[in-house]
């Protein structure tokens, strides 16, 4: 429960990042998403309030965000991430290879063969890290990703 003092308004925002809900108090220049941790700076003028989030800070918070969803099998919001840092910053193969595992498995694999779309992932993701792409390490991504806590139910 937040504890304001008599006479401050509190001003009700989304994250820009997770759409969680931020509440603060309007004396406040900025505050951050209790859910993610993504910084928002708030600016003012006389008609409303916006809220800013820098390049630097929506890599810094999505990425780890986009991992977390993808190792619990939430694959549509790990992608809908990953959308967005690939469109941030295209030259980064962690986020490529999120991407691809998160394709990789909502396509059905082992039971299913590899999507074109997890495979155009998984292939930017070996270039830009200098790993071969091939067979042997998709199936290593899957076995990783079917063995993960999260997927197990030990987490």
């Amino acid at each position: 429960m937040l504890n304001i003092p008599h006479g401050m308004a509190i001003v009700s925002l989304k994250c820009t990042n997770c759409a969680g809900d931020i509440e603060l108090d309007d004396s406040r220049e900025f505050g951050f998403c209790m859910y993610c941790g993504t910084k928002v700076m708030i600016t003012r003028d006389v008609n409303n309030i916006t809220v800013e989030m820098s390049v630097k800070d929506q890599r810094s918070s999505l990425k780890p965000l986009a991992a977390a969803y993808c190792e619990k099998g939430d694959y549509e919001r790990a992608e809908e991430m990953t959308n967005k840092l690939i469109a941030i910053n295209a030259a980064d193969a962690d986020i490529w290879r999120i991407d691809g595992v998160c394709e990789l498995m909502r396509g059905g694999y082992p039971f299913k063969d590899v999507p074109e779309q997890a495979k155009r992932s998984l292939e930017n993701s070996c270039v830009l890290s200098g790993i071969k792409y091939g067979k042997e390490y998709v199936e290593k991504l899957a076995i990783d990703v079917l063995q993960s806590p999260a997927k197990s139910g030990d987490a």
